[in-house]
């Protein structure tokens, strides 16, 4: 239940992925030349507008979350025993950039739709079903094609 309420809790700052989202897109590099031009572009739609793709982050986090907290125990225990502080500090680094680059990789197609839906600015809401079939039938209905990039995300 924790991890649920931390997942949900961390998609309150959509609006700040959303932006960033803008930023990265090629599409959108002549038309933004800093933060505060993408959210006065985002502004004349609404604030609903600055929480497009709130689905796929909620999916994320949420899941993300959920095995983070039922993984993390388990990796630990397959650790060697911490004796003092310094390797305390080492084993919670090697459990979370474990976990975190598992996450990332696991999750990664979600990513993907929700980077899909965001670069959008204005016009219809798109549904994530709707989004990741489109990105299914571009991708030749390959699993593989759904992960490509992932390993940059990874490393």
């Amino acid at each position: 239940m924790a991890a649920v309420l931390a997942g949900t809790t961390e998609a309150i700052v959509t609006p700040l992925e959303r932006v960033q989202t803008l930023l990265q897109d090629h599409k959108h590099r002549d038309r933004f030349a800093d933060t505060y031009q993408a959210v006065k572009a985002l502004e004349c739609h609404g604030i609903r507008e600055y929480y497009r793709g709130l689905v796929p982050i909620l999916f994320r986090n949420v899941l993300s979350n959920v095995f983070f907290f039922s993984l993390r125990g388990p990796i630990t225990e397959h650790l060697p025993t911490a004796r003092t502080r310094s390797t305390s500090l080492v084993n919670n680094f090697i459990c979370g950039g474990l976990l975190g680059a598992m996450m990332g990789f696991l999750f990664y197609p979600i990513n993907v739709v929700k980077t899909r839906i965001q670069c959008q600015i204005g016009g219809e809401f798109q549904s994530f079903p709707k989004v990741f079939q489109t990105i299914w039938l571009e991708r030749d209905r390959k699993l593989i094609n759904l992960f490509r990039g992932a390993h940059l995300n990874y490393h």
